[in-house]
């Protein structure tokens, strides 16, 4: 038997077939009638169902006795979660109390999450991991549309006559994005590609260009300036003269060469390419989101597509490179603190009347994000409820986020697996996989689709949706349970989910939000939009780096996703076919810099910030430049975002994981 359902890995929703034989799930396979994914999967996909039946998976609760987790029934951990976040709220005020939601969990269940969160709760500090991924896409996309999503759609790519892609690798992050930017770049449609690692397709685009790491907003700021001193803009853009007021000025090819290390020329090429080619898609990723001037960059893209005409039209428009199946779903149904669902803001008062009249009374208070939560954790925050996220290992500076969970009064933890984070808690709760429960996912153009239920739960394991459910009824509060029940309740409290009839959601890659004709000729763009076009943002210059390079830690270190290794692990790490690529952890340099330390490839030596060392295998190569270093991301052997930053870029409260200040020793 085959089961029609959505792959629970990126963010770009593909098709997935489940074969299923006495309840068990054996193997994968893609949905050939798929829109998007058109009867492809990537090796995450193909693989990813081994997780299902891991001899690892929780299969009961689990709750702390005498520092041991020991088995427990529902009933018991139910009660004791209820009893000690009760004591906590009555000692402390509910404000003591955090919550961190997941962006692989279904969208259903989210929403539920942030209803338990600040309507039975009582809590405002409600989160997820958004916020460590694309917390600046959030801010910027809501403030000019009203929505925090993508104005344009992956199929756009096949149409655009120009993609620009910025701080990201989407073959190795979003593969079917990849699949279509490549077989552009083969029909011959320029790609202009940002980064400051060459990557394996990157001899295959037109352009190339190598910014020094965290000095993206200087070169984004002097294509604006390249295209509007040549009178290369959009006919029918207005306020131009607020950029030039604004300072754009100073951003000349030559000045942004002095500071990004990009040829002038370089840039003069891309912003020609830019504005003359025709309509243009820009996607980019936590390559630019994760910075110091993570915000200030998001702006300097939409200035970019605004000045280019490329808003509302077919081929083009921005798309930021969510990295997780679920994580858009999680931004619709307000799984962040400053959000309500529906991509309204909390804090303005018709949205919480409105989504009161629905859940009772709301917190008007702002809430902390998660990592803020992190540093309060022990302090103002005393219990946490963290549910399928390994935030021991998703969150920066790992030794300091470790210690932080273990300052907490009571800890909760709701997972497939006793994941780091989990081998902390006081309760642990098993939760269901993709493949045990019903609901929807939404990919990053905002397109929801059906998880459908292949097999019965494993042991005595409950979905997140029931889970949460449960628990609100221990307070005393009636949740929908069932799928559907809960999709229409959000329907009421998500006015972009209103024009969808459920039963839209079984055919074929579901439906594009805000409508069902959505999905061609960028409809969704021009309905998202409506009368808006948004403005120009003012443009900023900003520091590259929090902690630059000196003379103890003279290297650059940034990180970036592999295509094996994502996030924490959780996942990838429990499937037996995945688990067995890239064993070995490496760290790459320039080969001119290997030179002069007298290092070769192979050799073993540590990564050194001022975090913490990671033991790695050297690799000397000339894909980055001189006086930087790059970690992948990785699972086994060392963990690169122990070595990272935690400081918060001011606007949106994204920590600055991407770059830092870094030695190499001889291991």
């Amino acid at each position: 038997m085959k089961i029609q359902t959505t792959c629970p890995f990126c963010g770009c929703g593909c098709g997935m077939l489940l074969e299923v034989e006495a309840n068990q799930v054996i193997s994968a396979s893609p949905q050939r009638s798929h829109p998007l994914s058109r009867g492809t999967l990537c090796i995450k996909g193909w693989n990813g169902h081994q997780i299902i039946h891991h001899p690892q998976r929780l299969t009961q609760p689990l709750i702390r006795n005498r520092q041991k987790l020991v088995p427990a029934s529902w009933r018991q951990a139910i009660t004791l979660v209820h009893d000690r976040l009760a004591k906590l709220r009555d000692d402390h005020g509910a404000d003591c109390i955090g919550v961190i939601g997941s962006v692989k969990t279904t969208t259903e269940e989210a929403y539920l999450l942030n209803r338990l969160a600040r309507s039975v709760l009582g809590t405002p500090h409600v989160d997820s991991l958004v916020r460590y991924d694309h917390a600046p896409s959030v801010r910027v996309l809501q403030a000019q549309m009203g929505y925090a999503t993508a104005c344009a759609g992956i199929l756009d790519i096949e149409k655009a006559s120009v993609i620009l892609i910025a701080g990201a690798n989407p073959k190795a992050q979003a593969a079917r994005v990849g699949s279509y930017i490549f077989q552009a770049a083969k029909r011959g449609i320029p790609v202009i590609h940002i980064d400051p690692r060459q990557q394996e397709h990157t001899p295959l685009y037109t352009l190339f260009m190598q910014p020094r790491p965290g000095t993206d907003l200087a070169l984004f700021n002097a294509l604006l300036h390249v295209i509007i001193a040549r009178g290369w803009q959009d006919p029918g853009v207005l306020g131009i003269s607020h950029l030039r007021d604004d300072g754009l000025q100073r951003f000349t090819p030559e000045y942004a060469e002095q500071v990004c290390g990009v040829p002038a020329h370089q840039i003069v090429q891309a912003a020609e390419l830019m504005a003359k080619s025709g309509p243009g898609v820009i996607i980019y990723g936590t390559g630019v989101t994760q910075q110091v001037n993570g915000t200030a960059n998001v702006q300097a893209l939409w200035n970019l597509a605004l000045l280019t005409g490329n808003m509302g039209r077919e081929g083009a428009g921005l798309i930021p490179l969510l990295s997780a199946n679920n994580m858009q779903g999680a931004i619709d149904a307000g799984l962040m603190t400053e959000l309500a669902p529906g991509h309204r803001l909390i804090k303005e008062t018709p949205t919480r009347h409105d989504v009161a009249e629905y859940w009772g009374s709301l917190p008007e208070k702002k809430g902390l994000t998660v990592q803020e939560m992190l540093n309060q954790a022990g302090k103002r925050i005393k219990g946490l409820y963290v549910v399928g996220e390994n935030l021991a290992w998703a969150a920066p500076d790992t030794q300091a986020s470790t210690k932080a969970l273990k300052n907490l009064d009571f800890l909760v933890v709701q997972d497939l697996f006793l994941t780091e984070t989990a081998a902390l808690a006081d309760v642990v709760l098993p939760a269901c996989s993709y493949a045990e429960k019903e609901g929807t996912f939404t990919n990053l153009e905002g397109r929801i689709q059906r998880v459908r239920q292949a097999i019965r739960p494993v042991g005595a394991c409950l979905s997140d949706g029931e889970i949460i459910a449960r628990l609100a009824k221990a307070f005393g509060a009636t949740f929908p349970s069932d799928p559907k029940q809960i999709f229409l309740e959000m329907q009421s409290c998500i006015p972009c989910y209103q024009q969808i009839k459920y039963a839209q959601l079984d055919q074929p890659g579901g439906v594009v939000w805000p409508a069902p004709g959505a999905q061609k000729g960028n409809g969704r763009c021009r309905a998202l939009l409506g009368e808006r076009r948004g403005g120009f943002y003012p443009v900023t210059a900003g520091a590259p780096f929090t902690e630059p390079p000196d003379d103890e830690y003279p290297f650059a270190l940034f990180t970036g996703r592999p295509v094996f290794h994502r996030r924490t692990g959780t996942m990838v790490s429990r499937s037996f076919t995945l688990d067995k690529e890239d064993p070995i952890v490496t760290v790459e340099i320039n080969t001119d810099d290997a030179k002069a330390l007298k290092l070769r490839s192979g050799w073993p030596v540590k990564v050194v910030t001022r975090r913490g060392h990671l033991r790695c295998t050297l690799v000397a190569t000339r894909a980055i430049a001189p006086g930087t270093l790059f970690l992948p991301i990785h699972h086994k052997e060392g963990l690169s975002q122990s070595l990272m930053l935690a400081a918060l870029e001011s606007e949106s409260g994204i920590p600055e994981m991407k770059l830092c200040a870094a030695k190499l020793e001889t291991a």
